[in-house]
C-alpha cells in the first residue's frame, strides 16, 4: 500500500504544541517508512474560497493567486491527509479553515485522498470544547468518503512547549507508525 503522507498544519504560532504534535506524528509515519510532505498553512497567505465556481469551468485551477497554488500538487499527491491544529474558538483556525475551503476545487481536480487524520490541541482542560471540531471533522471526512486513520487530542496546553512530555506526543508518534 502506497503511504504518501501531507501533514497540514494549522497553527501561526512557529514551534507551538500542535507543530510539535505534528513533529511526532511525522517521525512515526516516516519510520514507517511512508513519505511525507508537510504544509504550515496556518503561516501561508491564502484567501478564503470565493464560491465563484470558476474551477468548474477551467478544469480546477482557481482564479485566485496566493500560496495556494503551490499546494495543489500536493493535495494530488497524498494519499493521507493529516491536519495538525490548535482549537480556536471551538473550531479550526481561520488560516486552516481558508486552506480546507480551497480544497473546493479538488472537486473538479479530482483529489483522492481515501485517508485523513487529525492531530488537535486546545487550551482547555475540558475535552469537550473540542467537540465541534471533531465534529465537523467526522461529517466532513463522511461526506468526501474519506476514512479516518485516527485522532489524537490533546488538552490542556497552551503555552508555547506546554506540550512535552505529555502522552499525546506518543499516542501522534505510534499513529503516524500504524500507517505502515
Amino acid at each position: 500500500m502506497s503511504c504518501k503522507v501531507l501533514v497540514v498544519t494549522g497553527s501561526p504560532r512557529v514551534g507551538g504544541n500542535s507543530d510539535t504534535l505534528a513533529e511526532a506524528f511525522i517521525e512515526g509515519a516516516k519510520s514507517a517508512g511512508c513519505e511525507v510532505r508537510r504544509i504550515d498553512a496556518g503561516r501561508a497567505k491564502i484567501a478564503g474560497c470565493l464560491g465563484c465556481n470558476y474551477c468548474f469551468s477551467h478544469e480546477g485551477a482557481c482564479v485566485q493567486q496566493d500560496d495556494m497554488q503551490q499546494f495543489y500538487p500536493d493535495l494530488h499527491w497524498a494519499d493521507v491527509l493529516v491536519y495538525a491544529t490548535p482549537l480556536y474558538c471551538f473550531t479550526y483556525p481561520a488560516q486552516l479553515k481558508a486552506f480546507q475551503d480551497r480544497m473546493f476545487c479538488g472537486i473538479a481536480k479530482s483529489f483522492n485522498i481515501p485517508r485523513v487524520g487529525l492531530l488537535l490541541c486546545l487550551e482547555d482542560k475540558d475535552i469537550t470544547a473540542a467537540d465541534s471540531l471533531l465534529d465537523t471533522y467526522k461529517r466532513s471526512n463522511a461526506y468526501t468518503h474519506q476514512d479516518s486513520i485516527g485522532e489524537v487530542v490533546v488538552n490542556a496546553v497552551f503555552e508555547k512547549g506546554a506540550i512535552a512530555g505529555n502522552p499525546g506526543l506518543e499516542k501522534a508518534r505510534e499513529l503516524g507508525a500504524s500507517l505502515a
